[in-house]
Parts: C-alpha cells; structure tokens; sequence
C-alpha cells in the first residue's frame, strides 16, 4: 500500500542571481520534518531517502530532518519507518523537479487512523465496527514473518438492565499473511480489552490495547523452537509428574524506578507463565534467565506503589532490558465508588457468573469492606478449605485444611513463587489490604479449568484468586 505526499516548496531570500548560485551551490537541500499522524507527535528515528541518489537522513527526536548535497533532477522522497512496516504500508511523495540552489521545507506524515482503517478494512467491516487493529507477527528467535499464526481481539459487550448485566461474548480473529502482517477489521472505536498471538499450543501473553482513535497497532513475537528446551516440570506446574515444561534461553534485565527515576529496591519482578521470579536490589536492579522467547507479560510489585503489568519482546539471541516506572498507590475513595461499577467489574472477569454457581467461597468488595481485614490472610483464614500455619520463626502462613497445597491466581495470572511457609513469596506480603477488590477460594478438585493447579505428585491443590482494585477499575 502507497501512500502519496505532496511537497511544500518555499523559496528563501537570495543575494545572488540563480546563474551565480548554481556555479556556487550545483546541489538542492531540503529541511525538513515527519509527523506521527496515529500517535502524535514527531515521527523519531525515521530514515528519509532520496530516490536516484545515495542522499538520506534520519529523524531527530522531534521528527526533524536535513538533507544536503542532493543531486538536481527529478526525484521523489521515501519515508522509512518501523511503524510503517508494522501497518504495512510505503510513504513516498510524489516526484519533482530538484534545481540546484533550492532548498525546499517538507512535512511528511504517517496516514492518519482514519485513512488507514478505510484503505485496510471493507465497507461492509466498517459497517460492523470504525475501529481496526492492524500489526505484524514475527519469530522471536529469526525476526522472519510468522504465517498462518492467528491474532484474536476478545470482548464482553454488556447490557445493563434494571435488576441484572447481560452479558454477550464478542471474538474477532485474523490470519498472519506471507509478509506477517495481519488486520482485524469491525472492532467498536471505544474498545479497551486484550489481544492474543497463538500458532499451535504456543501463544503470546495477552496484550492490553485500547483504539484511540480508530486504530491498534501491535505487534507480536512468537517463539521457535530454538527458543527453548525440555525443562523437568516444577512444583508449580500443573501438568503431570511426568510431563515437561519448555525452559528458555532468553534473559530479561532491567531496573525498577519511582516516578522521578529514583531507584526502587524490593520489588517483586516475575514473568506470566514461566516459573521466573526475582526481587530488584538496592539500585532497583533485576535479571531473569532461563525465560521463553516471545512477547511475554512482566508483573512487578512493591508495597506502596501500584502494579505495573506489560509486555516485554524476549528472544535468546540477545538480553532484553526495560526499565519499569512506579507510581505510588493511591486507594479510591468511598465517596466515588459506585455499586454499578463494582457490578460491571465482577461481571468482566467472570467473578458474579463463578459465585452463581456456587463451586466455591466468595468474597465481593462490599463483604472485604465490611470485614476490613489488615491483611489478605486474616481474610483468608476464615475461608473453608484454609487453616493458618505457623513457622519455626513465629510466622503465620495460610496453607489447605488437610495439609494439600495452595496455589494463587492474582488478577487472573498463575502466582509463583516459593512454598506456602515462605511468606516473602506469597500474595499476602506483595498486596496490601487496601488493594483487595475480590477474592475466590476453591477447595482442591473444585476449581475452574483456568485456575486448577496440581502439586509435584499430582495433587490438586486448594486454588486462591485474588482480583485487585485496579483490575475491577473500582
């Protein structure tokens, strides 16, 4: 797909005659800027190039440009840019006559969403939803196209009645083309939900996005096979003793910081889906080895800070490094709580249809409210299928009735880390009580096909499902 841009010409003020200033200065130049029509702002670290010459430049941070030395001739310009090949599309502007001695400024610009969603989705999409999501699917390990990989866009369309919230599951899904692009078309334009990469029993984390206006873009990196090897399977996986669990050869470093870029210590640094956990150091510091290539969900947590949940581009070809910003963690008030919204965030993650049927015990925000509990295991102690343990060291610990394991889903995430007794590993140490929207407990074997968990031995464990304040939106 090409795109055409016209040229802004401006002649500038000369001393000379054009015959003196063509035997001083035989070259053309231009000044000139790239805008980012889709995100705002200045289009950083595009290469701008001259057709028929060798003469190009890259965009500064604001999106400027200079281009010296350019040969006289009919010539057009090429905009060159990650995002534009992400969206799939070439930006040229048309050609003109370059004389020598002219400078000439230029805006170029990315598309805007809405030319993009008309040019890439048919009327009849248009029609279903004014909204697309348009990206490229790349392996991890090869940076080549990733074909037949599927990308879906899941969602809950709600109905709000007087007595009750229908709700009604909505899925979108698009094929990775030769050239890894992929589109999906029809989406509502004020959509906020979840993406998802999958080839196989392989997948990608879920990724948030939200069209602002119009249009997505996201792009995702699935592994390969050299990404990873056979791993023995841990207590925490909830396969069979016999079963084995891919260990990857990808490394995330990083280091965690407060809103003015001071260093944070004692965060809890892990990585949805593989058994990866560590804590930053005094420099707000961390690495994770031993991590699968892909686009991944990266967790952090620290007391007194809101959670920071994102995706991170791992591949074993070389070390991923971010650098993850904290703010510190301010409780909604009472006065704008309002119930409805409460309802609209059980309904989401599926917490009022789950306590419908009863499996297991359910703690709303109001029944947390009126408890007030100081921490999540005093108000997980009075759950049946629970009992509070006591370490060597004095320290109380939750752990099943019986004995059986615990395993913690926070957010609707897999929890690892250490055992039961450790209580630096557990959720009660990383969650403030204050941060509790919902809690479900379900006794081993009970458990919801997306929250059961087995021990080493097989065991189903008593699964705990903790749903943050943040993830409610209340």
């Amino acid at each position: 797909m090409r795109f055409l841009f016209a040229l802004a010409s401006i002649a500038l003020p000369q001393t000379l005659t054009a015959q003196q200033a063509a035997a001083q200065q035989p070259y053309s130049h231009i000044i000139g800027a790239a805008v980012d029509s889709i995100r705002g702002g200045g289009l950083r670290g595009a290469i701008v190039s001259v057709s028929g010459t060798t003469r190009s430049a890259t965009t500064d941070s604001s999106g400027r440009f200079r281009i010296d030395s350019i040969a006289p001739g009919r010539r057009h310009l090429e905009l060159m840019h990650p995002l534009l090949d992400t969206l799939g599309i070439f930006v040229t502007t048309p050609q003109r006559d370059f004389k020598a001695a002219d400078t000439t400024l230029l805006v170029l610009g990315v598309p805007s969403a809405a030319t993009i969603v008309a040019t890439k989705c048919s009327a009849a999409d248009q029609t279903v939803g004014s909204a697309a999501l348009v990206g490229i699917v790349l392996g991890a390990e090869t940076d080549s196209p990733v074909p037949g990989a599927t990308v879906s866009v899941e969602w809950m369309d709600y109905q709000v009645g007087k007595k009750s919230i229908a709700r009604t599951p909505q899925r979108r899904t698009a094929a990775v083309r030769d050239d890894g692009t992929y589109r999906v078309c029809g989406l509502p334009d004020d959509l906020s939900t979840g993406v998802i990469a999958f080839r196989g029993a392989d997948s990608t984390a879920v990724v948030g996005v939200s069209f602002v206006p119009k249009l997505a873009v996201l792009s995702f990196r699935l592994p390969s096979d050299a990404s990873t090897q056979p791993a023995a399977a841990s207590s925490d996986t909830a396969a069979a003793p016999t079963s084995r669990r891919p260990r990857g050869r990808a490394a995330l470093t990083g280091r965690v910081v407060d809103a003015t870029g001071a260093p944070l210590s004692g965060a809890r640094v892990a990585l949805e889906a593989d058994e990866a956990v560590t804590v930053s150091n005094e420099a707000g510091e961390f690495t994770l080895n031993g991590l699968r290539g892909g686009t991944r969900g990266l967790s952090v947590r620290r007391l007194g800070f809101e959670a920071v949940d994102m995706p991170v581009d791992l591949s074993s070809k070389a070390p991923q490094s971010v650098t993850v910003r904290m703010t510190r963690f301010v409780p909604v008030l009472e006065a704008v709580r309002v119930t409805a919204l409460r309802d609209f965030g059980l309904q989401r993650v599926g917490f009022t249809e789950r306590r419908n049927m009863g499996m297991g015990k359910y703690f709303s925000p109001a029944e947390i409210e009126r408890r007030n509990p100081l921490r999540l295991n005093y108000l997980l102690e009075t759950a049946p299928g629970l009992r509070t343990g006591t370490t060597a060291g004095g320290h109380r610990y939750i752990t099943g009735r019986f004995g059986d394991c615990v395993k913690y889903f926070v957010d609707g995430v897999r929890w690892f880390g250490g055992s039961d007794s450790d209580i630096t590993s557990t959720p009660d140490y990383w969650i403030p009580a204050a941060e509790l929207g919902a809690v479900e407990v379900y006794s081993a074997g009970l458990a919801p096909g997306e929250f059961f968990a087995s021990s080493r031995d097989g065991r189903p464990c008593t699964a705990v499902v903790i749903w943050t304040k943040f993830k409610l939106r209340i």
